[in-house]
């Protein structure tokens, strides 16, 4: 994969890497396409956590994180090198060993949109950024589930927040 040509692709906008455990990419550089608005990255052979930081550029609005097969994160402050300010959007699949998913986020005052799917272990949420939310989606996340519940201790936090789904799984497409 030629991540260290990346930043020459200057009109790519839209990038998906997903499921590839055999690519060895190391993205450490840190370098990215100068108009990236949206990625979509997880499950390459090395864990997100072990990436170095990154300079995203600041048109990147929308990130996806995949944990998949490499993804040994417990805590999201593992992955807050990845986390741009610019960002609208952040979705968050497939870590099943994360617990919290506020550490690390406490940066992010633009978010409009989140949804978190399949992190069993979830146990928490940004409340700070809850209430600026327009669009909250929690999938396959029991103990978050729980707390949103109409007797939940989220319940306050997020009756604000226009569009609310939560559910044991995913939507079908």
């Amino acid at each position: 994969f030629p991540d260290h040509e990346l930043p020459e692709l200057n009109v790519l906008t839209h990038l998906t890497i997903i499921d590839c455990e055999s690519l060895d990419a190391s993205f450490s550089l840190g370098l990215w396409p100068p108009k990236l608005c949206s990625l979509r990255i997880g499950g390459l052979k090395k864990s997100m956590s072990k990436w170095g930081p990154q300079t995203f550029p600041t048109s990147l609005v929308s990130l996806c994180l995949t944990g998949g097969q490499s993804g040994d994160v417990s805590n999201f402050s593992q992955l807050s090198h990845l986390l741009s300010s610019s960002l609208t959007s952040l979705e968050i699949y497939e870590f099943e060993k994360v617990e919290s998913i506020s550490m690390g986020l406490q940066h992010l005052t633009s978010l409009q949109l989140v949804i978190v799917s399949e992190c069993p272990k979830a146990t928490d949420l940004p409340e700070m950024l809850l209430p600026s939310l327009l669009s909250l989606e929690i999938y396959g996340c029991p103990i978050l589930k729980e707390r949103s519940s109409k007797r939940g201790s989220y319940r306050p936090l997020i009756s604000r927040i226009p569009f609310v789904e939560i559910s044991e799984e995913l939507p079908e497409e």
